[in-house]
C-alpha cells in the first residue's frame, strides 16, 4: 500500500508525517482492498480561524476511489477527523437501489 502525503502552503514536519502514517496504517490493517492513499494538508486564508487547516484524503480502492475532507483550527485535529471520516466511508455497507 502506497501512502503519499502532500503539503500545500504548509511544511510537512516529521511529527506530522509519523502521526498521519500511524493513523493510516490502521486503515490498511482493517481493509485489504486499499491500494494507495493520497493525503493533502493545506492552510487556507479563511476569515474564520476554525476553518484554516484543511486535510483531504483520497483512498484508491479496487474499483473505486473514496474522498474525505475536514477543516479545523488545529492541523492534528483535522488529520484525525479526516482519517475517522474515511474509516466511516469504508465501513458503511454499500446500498444498491433497485429500479
Amino acid at each position: 500500500m502506497n501512502i503519499k502525503i502532500l503539503g500545500h502552503h504548509v511544511e510537512i514536519t516529521p511529527g506530522m508525517r509519523s502521526h498521519l502514517e500511524d493513523k493510516l496504517k490502521k486503515i490498511g490493517a482493517h481493509f485489504d482492498q486499499v491500494q494507495s492513499m493520497t493525503v493533502t494538508l493545506s492552510i487556507n486564508n479563511e476569515k474564520e480561524k476554525d476553518l484554516r487547516n484543511h486535510a483531504e484524503i483520497t483512498l484508491h480502492l479496487k474499483g473505486k476511489d473514496l474522498f474525505a475532507e475536514a477543516h479545523n483550527g488545529d492541523m492534528y485535529h483535522a488529520m484525525d477527523l479526516v482519517v475517522d471520516l474515511s474509516l466511516i466511508h469504508i465501513s458503511e455497507p454499500t446500498r444498491l437501489r433497485r429500479i
